[in-house]
């Protein structure tokens, strides 16, 4: 797809430099359990109203999967009601038709300045290095977003673009792009860079011809865009500048209000442990006469840029997501390398699903891989999306096209036959368990497998106690 370039490709050397980073594997330890532990108590609170986790995800998935049922008919409806108040509605099919288009209004309203509110999309189309090459100077305003602006990296987390950066770092960054000294920076000065991005901040948002933004949700029957924040520059980016675009994917479309309300149960609880978050806006048409603040031209950019393609297929479910990035929160995975290490916008399991159904299935050959398979993205999941099913199938997709190596698929092959002759299966794995054991030091541990080295490259292999499974499942059921 055009916009941003994919490096999803190389994601196992991605991967060894960020094990090797020590700076990032601090701040990564650092920031998994404060994600768990907010989610854990946002179900609590749920729990406490009398709601249901189990019973909130089946009927938000039921919203969201209606949706994609008769996707068509809910965005021509949406489109219909957005006209109706004034707004304009603009398709585009890829990313670099997103650019495209930001450009020319762009141009025809003389805009020299941006300010954006978090936007995946935008990262999708690349958009701020076609603004910056039109001679228009976007400007994000979200904190983390404006973090990783200064570092020129993408965002490493959906909800917390900055997650890699330690605050020295933060610190780093603001005294070279702010031009004061640099400090040392302990966790009591956090308020004190907030402060500082505040005051650079403030004079960009009255500064600026064109807010661009996402939408968590489009609604269908008010023709409206629900964007839900924590710091308030969404409300500035929407209402302050005279022309408002609103870039989201054509799979965010719901049918009422209602089903949105449904849907807030499980947003703000699942990626931040909030009962409702800080900011819930919801952006209908342009300003009319009587109302002191809105823009005077409110767009709406509908994107395609692989979605549609997903439709009617097996990665259908995989459009019911509504970002709210619990999937990676609780990811051993990601919480081991990070967001860069998968190479494009979309991290964690639901970048393992998304890379390489948008960007295509030979551009991101590790990804569906990138998983141990314990399920936790699946079950916290606030739509129900079956992650884990979803790589499997990707995975499968490769085996049948051949995009793994020979060997690979040599060794899957003769798996697969041994699978379906029980008797040979078991006798062999007793014999590899027990050769295992007789590797392994005296701390049950290979310390170099010579056969498949890159186990051994960077961490030990344990083995078990020279049993396999079957013999010890055996021996249970005696005792």
């Amino acid at each position: 797809m055009a916009g941003m370039r994919s490096q999803a490709m190389h994601f196992q050397a991605r991967a060894g430099q960020k094990l090797a980073d020590e700076v990032l594997q601090g701040a990564l330890r650092r920031a998994q359990p404060l994600f768990t532990a907010k989610r854990q108590k946002g179900m609590a609170s749920l729990a406490a109203d009398g709601l249901d986790f189990g019973h909130l995800r089946a009927a938000a998935a039921a919203i969201r999967q209606a949706v994609l049922d008769d996707l068509d008919v809910w965005l021509e409806l949406f489109e219909a009601r957005a006209k109706a108040r004034g707004a304009e509605v603009l398709w585009a099919r890829d990313g670099a038709e997103v650019s495209q288009l930001v450009v020319d209004l762009a141009r025809r309203h003389a805009v020299r300045t941006v300010t954006k509110s978090k936007s995946m999309l935008s990262e999708e189309a690349a958009l701020n290095a076609a603004l910056l090459a039109a001679g228009v100077r976007p400007v994000e305003t979200d904190l983390g977003e404006y973090i990783v602006q200064l570092a020129d990296e993408p965002p490493s987390h959906i909800i917390a673009p900055a997650v890699h950066k330690t605050i020295a770092q933060v610190d780093a960054l603001f005294a070279d792009a702010h031009g004061r000294p640099r400090q040392t920076r302990h966790s009591s000065d956090i308020p004190a860079l907030a402060r500082e991005a505040r005051e650079i901040l403030r004079p960009q948002f009255l500064a600026a011809d064109m807010g661009i933004s996402g939408a968590n949700f489009l609604v269908a029957e008010t023709g409206s865009a629900v964007l839900v924040t924590n710091e308030g520059n969404g409300r500035l980016v929407t209402t302050l500048p005279r022309l408002h675009v609103v870039i989201t994917g054509i799979e965010k479309v719901v049918p009422t209000l209602e089903d949105v309300a449904t849907l807030l149960r499980l947003l703000p609880r699942s990626a931040t442990g909030q009962d409702i978050s800080n900011y819930v806006s919801l952006l209908t048409g342009t300003k009319s006469a009587d109302e002191s603040d809105g823009p005077d031209q409110t767009v709406f950019i509908l994107v395609d840029n692989g979605r549609a393609g997903l439709l009617g297929s097996e990665f259908e479910p995989m459009l019911r997501c509504i970002r709210c990035g619990a999937c990676m929160n609780h990811c051993p995975v990601y919480f081991s390398l990070g967001g860069h290490a998968y190479g494009w916008v979309y991290p964690g399991p639901m970048g393992s699903v998304l890379t390489p159904l948008l960007t295509g299935l030979d551009q991101a050959l590790d990804l569906p891989w990138a998983s141990t398979g314990c399920n936790q993205c699946g079950e916290v999941c606030p739509v129900d999306i079956p992650l884990p099913a979803l790589m499997r199938g990707l995975r499968e997709r490769q085996q049948h096209q051949q995009l793994r190596p020979r060997g690979e698929r040599w060794a899957r092959r003769v798996w697969g036959w041994l699978a379906l002759r029980p008797r040979l299966y078991r006798w062999l794995t007793r014999g590899l368990v027990r050769y295992l054991h007789w590797l392994a030091d005296g701390q049950g541990r290979i310390r170099i497998f010579g056969l498949v080295p890159g186990w051994t490259a960077g961490r030990d292999l344990p083995v078990g106690p020279g049993r396999s499974f079957h013999e010890l499942y055996a021996a249970r059921k005696r005792d």
